[in-house]
């Protein structure tokens, strides 16, 4: 027998093995009987808001404020450091981005100074019981040591192995119903949807996801750097982008522009799972290039 058809006979066995033995790790992970993971939260009303941090969010609030406090609400990144943080008191919290979780001393002097400040702010402001949603690869990190001094935050994970064998889309959306994979994480927004419809909200709302990071790229004329407009409700300001954390690999306009394709094509991946779920998700953002789904001026 030639070394090519013994190849042939051992890599499919092998994979399977391989195959197998992560999946009854995800299966290990969902099954975990502990009061830290996703599948233990109940929500306690039929509609989600996900509060993005677009500049279109003003405008929602002051609309709309009595309808966002009245509903179980979720908020990402640095919302903790606004006045809107402690009026809403939203029932989530979400950080899906892996730089809140490195070693500190692996950052940039700006990506340090975001996520010290994020900490101190979430330890110092949070006054009422809130869940901290994050991967399940930060269980050991500094940041959550350092958020245990608050006994309001109380932490929980889902799954990021980042094992996925699904052959069809039902096979998928199951695994996303038990945790078993890692939901689509292109943005937090994207995490912030599935896991409204993993926790089977009635109807789930989008407000504040402008999504408009394309409209806000550029290339300097004469260095070539991308950097983007990083516009927010509370301000923007100018950021040079890089491939990496430590803000060594300058990133590329293709690259980036693939990185925001994924994110808006997660979102029309989203519907279908909502679809599958019984689940309606609206975007009833005042401006927003999200066209997955079916748009809504207010929260009803």
């Amino acid at each position: 027998m030639k070394i090519k058809d013994i190849v042939y006979l051992l890599v499919p066995p092998i994979f399977n093995i391989l195959k197998n033995k992560l999946l009854n790790r995800n299966k290990q992970f969902a099954a975990k009987e502990l009061v830290s993971t996703i599948g233990n939260i109940s929500p306690t009303c039929d509609k989600l808001v996900v509060i993005g941090n677009g500049p279109s969010l003003n405008d929602s609030i002051k609309e709309q404020k009595n309808a966002i406090i009245a509903n179980d609400c979720i908020v990402v990144n640095q919302f903790c450091k606004t006045d809107y943080y402690t009026e809403i008191k939203p029932k989530y919290y979400l950080l899906a981005d892996p730089a809140y979780f490195c070693d500190i001393v692996n950052l940039t002097s700006g990506l340090k100074d975001i996520v010290l400040s994020l900490r101190e702010k979430l330890v110092s402001k949070t006054t009422w019981d809130i869940y901290l949603i994050v991967p399940s690869s930060a269980e050991r990190s500094e940041f959550l040591k350092a958020i245990k001094k608050n006994s309001f935050i109380h932490v929980y994970f889902y799954n990021t192995v980042n094992v996925v064998f699904p052959t069809s889309l039902q096979k998928k959306y199951e695994s996303w119903d038990n945790n078993l994979i890692s939901p689509p994480a292109q943005t937090c927004i994207n995490t912030c949807v599935w896991l409204g419809i993993f926790l089977r909200y009635k109807k789930i709302y989008l407000i504040g996801a402008d999504t408009t990071w394309i409209e806000l790229l550029h290339v300097d004329q004469e260095t070539n750097e991308l950097y983007t407009i990083d516009s927010h409700f509370y301000g923007e300001k100018k950021v040079v982008l890089y491939a990496d954390n430590e803000g060594k690999v300058p990133q590329k306009l293709h690259d980036e522009l693939n990185c925001i394709s994924r994110a808006l094509s997660a979102y029309w991946d989203l519907k279908g799972y909502a679809d599958y779920a019984g689940v309606k998700v609206f975007n009833a953002s005042k401006y927003s290039l999200i066209d997955a789904f079916e748009r809504k001026k207010n929260i009803i």
